[in-house]
């Protein structure tokens, strides 16, 4: 980087330069200082830049002002299906005066950056069945923008490249491969030179991972890089990649499972050499010794890995496996930041990731060489990472092959897919930490079924039962801001405990912004955590916000609405409880106006109660099975505030069309899918009649209301 007072003879030479300078050479300096590159007043990228720093240099919204912020505008006019209201994932993009980004089910949308006002939307018409290949809900988590278009994925796996400015599209490309397997589209495009990159999601579900690159002009598939070998008796294996980690896998393996490694976030790019970086996912199922037919565990390459290719080609440069065989949902599909800074007395190109399993890891992106490993929230899963070898050594006391064990961080992770944001002012990163331990406790057998989730592992959620915390403290249950140093491997500060699933960051400035699932929009110093805002939005926020400015005003924009893994119950200091989940985009600036808050919900008004369903005890027992496996990760058992439907408080209409909901998919479009194709028509007889003899029982006093199985989720 070009440094100008060094140039200069330095800062004190500079300042006698300026102060001696005749008229004449006065004006040359001015000019010089005139010609500095100013802070970017757009936001052109999901992260901001093209190392995704999610950074700005504008400075007009600070420590002493922060407190002023109040409304621009909002954006509330989103497509709704039917009275669902899904999770909005996504940091909106800014382009000469108009703000773009994309809904849950993959729809897109251009508005006025300065008044709000609906430039174009495009529906992609998702197929709404493809709900049911969620694992946490329907959700989006963003475009990209290039060669005068916007990508952006549907659910169902359709790849959109639409006219920046009619929204019109331009081309569109089916990215699933096989559609035997519960593959479903939730992640962001990422531009990789002259083509754009999409994964997909499903390990959890029972799919084989792979990410494709497409053409920007024309769609054409570029490459594509497999992430785990496929059945060996289907055909040869498609590069030297998936050859090279077939070597990793059982000979064994069960193939039929489909192993996962789905890249379902995490990609980047970097434009100096060229080189496109892959986050690869978990395995499925879970746990690595249900993964083969021996019960032998091993590497089983690319899983949790962060590999490099060639962003022409889709050949690999190197890879860094962070969790060898990954038993805990530890996927390495965190945002990365790429950035410049020195460490061990040299300026190294570097990559950065907070993956799911606790550990911040600098690597060389260059060479893929491992530089920095530290923990970051707290671990019990290895009990340290050789920086030679790069290898974790594991720790016997989360293996829960035979019993249930406490593992720290949790399946969701010590961070999530949420952004972390990197500030070349404080050197710092700012990441969304979530602080519990998760019970584990694996399920046997491991199973593909069409639509339903196949991660073989139970997870529960704090408090833990004396007897399972053996003596250790009880664990959190919160989130925490962490300003980390990547060159230390320590926190700079750390903020008071927020709510579990807290939001992505910002560093605008001297500031640090992020929202949480408590509805507010908080400020800190980013050098010293010192808050200076906490502003009630109303709304649970997850995503990472944005600023921008235009005609001299700084705005701040952010996307907000509960889902994912808030959706089947909102649980305490989650704002959805109290207020509506309406999705909004909400822009802010100084001096704006009074925050226009989502309606308070209304009390809840319990139908009639229904007349119990005359059957017997095995089928209402079976009932009970087939709701835990195929229903409760969208469905509470006994009933929930969620963006579901609360099944304990069916009207008498919807208990009459039971069938035609549940086997038919009479309400697919709004994602409630069929399951004709896995559910006779006795199992599905049977959950109904759970259901209701459920709801009868408890709403008469008969039954307790004991906590609802609650499994682990991203």
């Amino acid at each position: 980087m070009f440094d100008r007072t060094k140039r200069f003879g330095g800062a004190a030479a500079l300042a006698l330069l300026v102060s001696a300078c005749s008229p004449q050479t006065s004006a040359v300096v001015e000019s010089v200082a005139a010609s500095r590159p100013q802070p970017r007043t757009d936001w052109p990228r999901p992260g901001g830049d093209l190392g995704d720093s999610y950074s700005s240099a504008l400075g007009g919204i600070t420590a002493a002002n922060a407190g002023q912020l109040g409304l621009a505008f909002q954006f509330t006019d989103f497509l709704v299906r039917g009275r669902t209201h899904y999770g909005l994932q996504s940091t909106p993009v800014m382009i000469d005066g108009t703000l773009y980004f994309s809904g849950p089910w993959g729809e897109a949308y251009a508005v006025d950056a300065r008044t709000g006002e609906q430039r174009w939307v495009f529906d992609t018409e998702a197929d709404g069945a493809y709900a049911r290949n969620t694992c946490c809900g329907v959700v989006n988590r963003g475009i990209a923008v290039a060669d005068g278009k916007l990508f952006v994925g549907a659910l169902d796996g359709r790849l959109f490249a639409l006219d920046l400015r009619t929204g019109k599209p331009v081309w569109q490309a089916d990215t699933f491969v096989d559609k035997h397997w519960n593959y479903s589209l939730t992640g962001a495009p990422q531009i990789a030179g002259g083509v754009v990159m999409i994964g997909n999601a499903g390990a959890d579900m029972g799919a084989r991972g792979y990410v494709s690159a497409y053409d920007i002009k024309t769609g054409k598939l570029a490459w594509r890089f497999w992430s785990v070998p496929g059945d060996p008796a289907k055909g040869p294996d498609e590069t030297p990649e998936v050859t090279l980690a077939r070597k990793s896998w059982a000979k064994d393996t069960r193939w039929e499972l489909g192993m996962g490694g789905t890249a379902w976030n995490g990609l980047a790019y970097d434009p100096k050499t060229d080189t496109a970086f892959l986050g690869l996912g978990n395995g499925g199922p879970h746990p690595a010794w249900l993964r083969s037919k021996s019960g032998e565990v091993r590497d089983n390459l690319f899983l949790s890995s962060i590999v490099a290719v060639d962003a022409k080609t889709g050949r690999m440069k190197w890879y860094y496996q962070t969790t060898p065989g990954d038993s805990w949902d530890f996927t390495a599909t965190a945002p990365m930041v790429l950035a410049e800074m020195k460490i061990g007395g040299r300026t190294r190109s570097v990559l950065m990731q907070a993956p799911k399993n606790g550990i911040f890891y600098v690597l060389d992106r260059t060479t893929g060489e491992l530089l920095r490993a530290d923990p970051y929230t707290r671990v019990n899963w290895t009990t340290g990472i050789d920086l030679k070898t790069g290898r974790p050594a594991i720790s016997p006391e989360v293996d829960f092959r035979t019993d249930p064990k406490l593992v720290w961080p949790s399946g969701a992770g010590g961070h999530g897919w949420q952004p972390m944001a990197y500030s070349e002012r404080t050197r710092l990163v700012y990441i969304p930490v979530y602080d519990t331990a998760m019970q584990a406790r694996a399920e046997e057998p491991a199973r593909f079924v069409p639509g339903n989730i196949n991660q073989a592992t139970v997870g529960a959620f704090p408090p833990f039962s004396e007897a399972a915390l053996n003596g250790r403290p009880q664990a959190n249950f919160e989130g925490r801001l962490k300003a980390w140093d990547p060159v230390a491997g320590t926190a700079r500060w750390v903020s008071e405990p927020r709510s579990f699933l807290n939001g992505g960051t910002l560093a605008a400035g001297d500031l640090v912004f992020q929202g949480s699932a408590s509805g507010y929009l908080d400020a800190f110093d980013a050098a010293t955590g010192k808050q200076v805002l906490h502003l009630f939005l109303g709304t649970v926020i997850t995503a990472a916000p944005m600023t921008y400015e235009l005609d001299g005003v700084q705005y701040l924009a952010l996307l907000a609405g509960a889902g994912g893994p808030q959706g089947a119950f909102f649980g305490p200091g989650v704002v959805a409880a109290e207020y509506e989940n309406a999705q909004r985009l909400i822009v802010l600036q100084i001096g704006g106006g009074t925050i226009r808050l989502p309606n308070k919900r209304a009390p809840v008004q319990l139908p009639p109660l229904p007349a119990p369903i005359k059957t017997s005890a095995a089928a209402l027992k079976r009932g009970e099975e087939l709701f835990l496996d195929r229903c409760s990760r969208c469905h509470v058992a006994g009933g929930a505030l969620a963006v579901y439907p609360n099944l304990w408080a069916m009207g008498p209409e919807a208990i009459e069309g039971f069938h035609a909901i549940v086997g038919e998919g009479a309400l697919a479009h709004a994602g409630m899918a069929a399951f004709s194709d896995q559910l006779s028509n006795a199992e599905i007889a049977a959950i109904k009649a759970y259901v209701v003899n459920d709801t009868v029982a408890r709403r008469t006093g008969k039954k307790s209301g004991e906590a609802p199985v609650s499994r682990q989720t991203h």
